[in-house]
Parts: C-alpha cells; sequence; structure tokens
C-alpha cells in the first residue's frame, strides 16, 4: 500500500513542482472506467473489450482554450461583483508575448478493434481540426490604449501574431499486447493527410508613431506559408481566406495522401502491481505533416506608412468581440501589404506532442483514484499540468468521473464524465469543465471570458465481450 501511495505522489510532485501552464483537452474520457477509448493517449493502457466499432459518431470533441482573456482580469470587483471595466487591469495582466488562444476539433469517421487473445488491434480514421493564434501584450494594447500610449521610436507597440491553423486526417493501426499479465505495451503507427495548413510566424513587427504629427509607420516582418489540397488559384497575400473552404471537403481531400503527407505514432506502456494498483507512461501525437504546392511570402519591410485604423469600430475591441479575419485584413492591407505571393519549398509542421505518466490506486470497482501529469508541446515548449481523480463503476453499466485540472496556461477546472452500457452499445460525454455547461448558448468570447477551458467530448461506440480481470 505504501509503495502504490509513494507511486501517487511521485507523480503529482514531479508535475505540479513545474510551473504549471499547459493545455488539457478532453482528458475526462480516458478516466472512465470500461470505456474503450480510456487509451487513446497511450495505446499501452489494456482495452478490456474484445470486439469494438464506431461509425461517425463514436468520438466527436471540441474544445476552446485560452491563456490570458480571463473574466477576473477584466473588471473591477466589490465583493465578487464586477462594478466596472477595467482595460488597463486587462492589458496589464497579459503576458509580454506568451499569450494563446488555441481551439480544437476532431471527429472519428471510423473505428474498428478486435482482440486475438493477447494482441488487440485497432484501427481509426479520424478528422482533425486545430488552430493555434499566439500574440504579444501590446497586440491588444495597440487597440485599446491607442498608439498615443506608443509615442517615439524607443517605445514602440510589439504588434507581434503568430497562426497556426491545421486541417488533416489520421488513419491509425494500434497494436496493444499482453506481454505478462502485469505488463502492456501498445503502439499506434499513423497516417496523416493534410487538408491545409496556413502558417504566420511570430512575425516581429513593430508600429511606431511619431510624437509630433501622430503619423504611424511600421518595421514588418512578413513569414506567411500556407499549402492546400483544393483546387485554389491565389496570387496575393488577401486572398489566403479562400485557402480554407471546409464546405468542399470531400472523399477527395479526405483521402488524398498523394501530397501534404505525414507520419505520427503514439505509444506507451503500462504496468499492474496487483488487482487495486498500476502505473502508465505514454507519448501521443510524435510525428509531422510535410506540406507540399506552397504558397508563401517572407519579406522585411522597414518604415510602412500606415493610412487606415486597424480596426473599423474600438467598441468590437471593449467587447471582446474582435473579428480575427477582419482584423487579419487590416494587417495585410495596412501593415504587411497586399504583396503577391510565391511558389515556396516544402516544410513541414509538427504535432501537438503530448507525454503522459499516470498511476493509479482501485480500493473497490466503485472507488479508483488517479493522477495523471502531462508535458504538452505548444508553441516550441512542453507544459505541464496535473489531473487528480476519481472514478467509479456502478453495476458495469454505470461509469461515472470525477477530475479536478490544474493549470497556468487553461487554469483550474472541474471535469466530470459519464457513460452507459446498454449491452454492445456504450454512450458516453465528458467534459474537462463542468461549469461550461452553464453556458451551453454563449458565444465563443463569453466562453473565453468566463472560463481558460471549454470542450466538451461525446460519442456511441458498440463493443462486445469483456476480458476477465
Amino acid at each position: 500500500m505504501k509503495k502504490i501511495y509513494s507511486l501517487l505522489t511521485i507523480v503529482v510532485l514531479l508535475f505540479g513542482s513545474f510551473k504549471v501552464n499547459a493545455q488539457n483537452d478532453g482528458i475526462a474520457m480516458t478516466l472512465l472506467p470500461h470505456l474503450s477509448y480510456n487509451n487513446y493517449y497511450n495505446p499501452g493502457i489494456p482495452i478490456d473489450q474484445k470486439f469494438v466499432v464506431g461509425v461517425g459518431i463514436s468520438n466527436i470533441n471540441l474544445g476552446l482554450y485560452n491563456s490570458s482573456i480571463k473574466y477576473k482580469n477584466l473588471y473591477n470587483f466589490d465583493q465578487d461583483v464586477p462594478t466596472s471595466l477595467d482595460l488597463n487591469k486587462f492589458i496589464n495582466s497579459l503576458d509580454e508575448h506568451d499569450n494563446f488562444i488555441n481551439s480544437n476539433f476532431s471527429l472519428d469517421l471510423l473505428r474498428l478493434g478486435m482482440r486475438f487473445n493477447k494482441l488487440f488491434i485497432d484501427v481509426n480514421w479520424r478528422l482533425r481540426f486545430n488552430t493555434e493564434l499566439h500574440y504579444s501584450r501590446d497586440f491588444l494594447g495597440f487597440f485599446i490604449n491607442g498608439n498615443g500610449h506608443y509615442l517615439g521610436q524607443d517605445n514602440p507597440a510589439d504588434f507581434s501574431i503568430g497562426i497556426d491553423a491545421n486541417l488533416f486526417t489520421e488513419l491509425a493501426v494500434g497494436l496493444q499486447y499482453d506481454i505478462t499479465d502485469k505488463l502492456t505495451v501498445g503502439v499506434r503507427p499513423k497516417l496523416l493527410n493534410g487538408i491545409f495548413n496556413v502558417s504566420v510566424d511570430d512575425d516581429n513587427t513593430l508600429i511606431y508613431t511619431d510624437p509630433n504629427t501622430y503619423e504611424m509607420t511600421a518595421d514588418a516582418n512578413i513569414n506567411i506559408k500556407a499549402a492546400t489540397v483544393f483546387d485554389v488559384d491565389i496570387k496575393r497575400m488577401s486572398e489566403f481566406n479562400n485557402y480554407i473552404n471546409l464546405d468542399s471537403i470531400g472523399l477527395d481531400e479526405l483521402l488524398n495522401f498523394k501530397e501534404n503527407y505525414g507520419f505520427g505514432v503514439d505509444f506507451g506502456a503500462s504496468y499492474t502491481f496487483n488487482k487495486h494498483a498500476g502505473v502508465a507512461l505514454g507519448v501521443y501525437d510524435l510525428g509531422f505533416i510535410k506540406w507540399t504546392d506552397v504558397k508563401e511570402k517572407h519579406n522585411h519591410k522597414d518604415n510602412v506608412i500606415i493610412n487606415d485604423a486597424l480596426v473599423d469600430d474600438i467598441n468590437d475591441v471593449l467587447n471582446m468581440n474582435i473579428d480575427l479575419t477582419e482584423l487579419y485584413s487590416g494587417m495585410i492591407k495596412d501593415v504587411w501589404g497586399d504583396d503577391s505571393l510565391y511558389v515556396g519549398e516544402d516544410y513541414k509542421t509538427s504535432l501537438k506532442t503530448r507525454i503522459m505518466l499516470q498511476g493509479y490506486y482501485e480500493l473497490m470497482p466503485m472507488a479508483r483514484f488517479t493522477a495523471i501529469g502531462q508535458m504538452y508541446y505548444i508553441n516550441k515548449q512542453f507544459r505541464p499540468a496535473l489531473t487528480v481523480a476519481y472514478s467509479g463503476s456502478f453495476f458495469r453499466f454505470l461509469n461515472f468521473t470525477a477530475s479536478y485540472t490544474t493549470s497556468k496556461y487553461s487554469g483550474n477546472y472541474v471535469g466530470a464524465g459519464l457513460s452507459l452500457n446498454f449491452g454492445p452499445l456504450n454512450i458516453y460525454a465528458v467534459t474537462d469543465n463542468i461549469m461550461i455547461l452553464t453556458k451551453i448558448n454563449a458565444s465563443t468570447a463569453e466562453l473565453m471570458t468566463s472560463y481558460d477551458a471549454a470542450n466538451v467530448r461525446f460519442g456511441i461506440v458498440f463493443t462486445l465481450g469483456r476480458m476477465k480481470k
């Protein structure tokens, strides 16, 4: 018993001792007893079903995360009641450069798993979309404070922004093998098919305001790349929006492995000490996509004169209702200039790799306690997070979990999940932040300012048979 407590303590201390600021998306489903997706991030965690099948709606995930736009930093409060909007407080709360807004979506198009004695084979075809926007403090401060806050050559606005948007499919074959009754290993090689990518590197653009004439100029560093399988012909930077045409996705795009191909792998292992306790270590999404048929623009411009406002209505900024498409167009027109694009060389983008270490102690099927530490790779850094959870299985058909996650990047929040097993039919729904259920009809801006993390995952999957413990 002391050894088990010690292992759980190591997980907590190892990841809790870091500056915790990682993203966490949908980990709650891995905590549900007997759910066939409990090895989603680690193919070395045993699946106790003998046969699994899912089509279309077996695993749907939606997530939105932000590091800095927080409700508590937007207002002044009197006994927890907001009394006034405080934009200076908000701007000062931002990190100088390390601010993020992330969103993701995934959909399992097909899943088929089957056990052959000690070997479990799992085939999965998944559609995935993710975006990452990182920005500097001055990027928002410029709009809120006005250019009069940045006067002179020694006080420019650091107008830095980076964008990475990806849509791709993943065809994976998972192989899980029980080496002994206690040790299980797994590997999941993945063939990736990139549908589109738009990348804007952190451009380090500086905007200057003349203290006498208030004329605005910019030193702009342009570094934009894009690739797509869609049959579109774009020639200028302002036409980048034509790359992202979700309505045009068909089987030709989903099954096009001739261009924008990539490879990935998940791997891991789990060890069970006895019927009560075990540990697991896994690596998820190690890989890359190589993008071809590239359009890009790289340029450095000094003293670019800005003639027009970068946003049309300052109230949109004050209310946090920023039209990113309009903002992007404004930056192209006034800061970068609507330059001609040229055909670029092939380039690679990396998957968002995650490392997970977990330990659990199960007193009985109705009482399992788990600690999970994560390292999540975002913006070229590994960022940790820590989750502790309770889960239980009741009468073999009702499974429940409740979790607590701490993360500077996506906040501290309580998650919950539920799955119901009616014979071969399994229905589940989970969220890492149960409070988002009070914001079902909320706008994206409301979700961002109310909670650092908002995600939900649900599905229906069919299973047959169950391994004996």
